[in-house]
């Protein structure tokens, strides 16, 4: 599986990384919803459903950030799912572009 850099954005030429800055990946017509059940669900199982790859959880976890671990999501919590990923992944790349050139 080929896997998404998603660091790609934060790579300065000398080598270093930037900090990856918080964004908060803004809601679409298109988005998919799922109703949390912490006995069953795991970010990147729900990734892996949604887009076939277990490693876009990021995406997942960027367009819920009124939940700072999901470990504490309450049961029966609305679950945001950016959607289709393609979008998803361009709208993370701009955003995070956004914020450290600003």
């Amino acid at each position: 599986m080929v896997g998404y850099d998603r660091y790609r954005t934060l790579k300065k030429g000398d080598g270093t990384v930037e900090p990856m800055p918080f964004v908060k990946i803004p809601e679409s017509p298109s988005d998919k919803y799922i109703t949390w059940n912490p006995r069953f669900d795991r970010l990147d199982v729900i990734a892996d459903k949604y887009y076939g790859n277990p490693f876009y959880d990021f995406l997942i976890y960027y367009s819920n950030p009124e939940f700072l671990c999901f470990f504490d999501v309450p049961d029966n919590a609305t679950i945001r799912i950016p959607f289709p990923l393609s979008t998803a992944k361009v709208e993370y790349e701009r955003l995070v572009e956004k914020k450290i050139t600003s």
